[in-house]
């Protein structure tokens, strides 16, 4: 059975890293792969990513305010993704690692930044990031939060590959949790295929 909302996805995923590229390539930022971390900048992308989840799993879980918040953005949401598969989940939360970096942090921080202050483009690029992400306020707030995180990130490390690591890892786990274990996020358990 074709799944067009996976293709639909990955394309646009896929679109948003070349236009990064292209947009790299016409307006050079300077960016480095690894950075101040060198070949480590693999394993703090990972850190980041699942410390990043647990954090906003544990707050999640201590806070029925935001419980109630997560669980309505969600189930609007998982509808979207339910039919996808473990490889499909890999392949549009690669994408939208290395392409949304590329864009954000890489391109439209630096490009900022490089024209004002690390505050602005920071906190611009973060704001663009989580508007582009917006599907209610809260939903916004916590974008915006890890959009900051993100970009302090890259700015401290000067390390694309490691920004590019933890979005990517951290949307794995999200989506893989949000598909296949969705009991978890206090949704009902996955519905099995008809």
């Amino acid at each position: 059975m074709k799944q067009p909302f996976f293709y639909t996805l990955a394309g646009f995923q896929a679109g948003t890293a070349g236009v990064a590229w292209l947009l790299l390539q016409v307006v050079p930022q300077g960016t480095s792969e690894l950075g101040k971390m060198g070949p480590l900048a693999w394993l703090w992308g990972l850190i980041a990513a699942l410390l990043s989840y647990a954090l906003l799993a544990g707050a999640n879980r201590y806070s029925k305010r935001m419980q109630r918040h997560t669980i309505a953005t969600l189930q609007r949401v998982r509808p979207l993704f339910t039919r996808l598969s473990l490889w499909q989940i890999v392949v549009i939360s690669a994408l939208a690692g290395i392409g949304e970096e590329l864009l954000f942090r890489a391109f439209l921080q630096n490009l900022i930044t490089g024209y004002s202050s690390i505050w602005l483009g920071l906190g611009l690029a973060s704001l663009v990031f989580a508007l582009l992400h917006f599907m209610s306020w809260f939903y916004f707030f916590i974008t915006l939060l890890m959009g900051l995180l993100l970009g302090a990130g890259y700015y401290l490390s000067q390390s694309i590959v490691f920004v590019i690591v933890w979005h990517g890892v951290y949307d794995l786990i999200a989506l893989g949790i949000l598909v296949h274990a969705p009991q978890l996020l206090g949704l009902p358990a996955k519905k099995q295929a008809q």
